[in-house]
């Protein structure tokens, strides 16, 4: 791997922290609208939520330290953990945006069953599988508190393009597509942060 995008690599992951920052600050700086307004059910579990978030990169991170930032799709008790603490985050914000007794225990057995099923079998599939849960129920409550049809494009960027890229990185071994997985993914995330951001001016309208 050359410097150049080894570096750019680098970057590229450590971008993926600034995302869940802005996401915080703008529920925030919404705060009182959101507690109000809205009355979601929890600002304190979307701000954990993105904590687990930036979390789950730092693991991510930690291990590409050691691989030299080349991607293998491996199991380890590090990817274990990154794993892990993204679905901690995306159960949080989906358990802290809206109340569902049905939700909420389909959220709370994922946050159980994706660590325990990583690595069975010497496989990710499952624990991939059982993951789709949370994911559906994080952008359902987004689009059901926001209203908004950008929810479905964050849908796109986040999951879609983000699984695409991390497909085509496996099948080929061509690292310059992992610049990309990450960045898209935090694409993602920001559309919903844009969403949230108007979502007042939305709704005086």
């Amino acid at each position: 791997m050359s410097p150049a995008l080894k570096y750019t690599i680098i970057a590229a992951h450590f971008f993926t922290y600034i995302v869940p920052a802005i996401n915080i600050w703008i529920f925030s700086r919404r705060s009182e609208f959101y507690k109000t307004t809205v009355q979601l059910r929890s600002l304190p579990l979307i701000y954990f939520g993105f904590v687990c978030l930036a979390i789950s990169a730092s693991y991510e991170i930690a291990e590409h330290i050691g691989d030299e930032w080349l991607y293998y799709s491996q199991i380890s008790p590090l990817n274990r953990l990154f794993y892990t603490f993204t679905t901690v985050g995306i159960c949080l914000i989906a358990l802290g945006l809206k109340k569902s007794r049905v939700l909420d225990i389909l959220l709370l057995a994922s946050l159980i069953a994706v660590p325990l099923t990583y690595g069975m079998n010497d496989s990710k599939s499952l624990m991939q599988l059982i993951s789709l849960v949370p994911n559906i129920i994080f952008f359902y409550n987004w689009y059901v508190v926001m209203r908004d049809w950008r929810v479905f494009l964050s849908l796109l960027f986040s999951y879609v393009l983000t699984m695409g890229f991390g497909i085509a990185l496996i099948v080929t071994g061509q690292q310059v597509l992992h610049i990309f997985v990450g960045p898209i993914s935090a694409i993602g995330l920001l559309i919903l942060g844009y969403v949230a951001w108007v979502k007042p001016k939305r709704t005086k309208t």
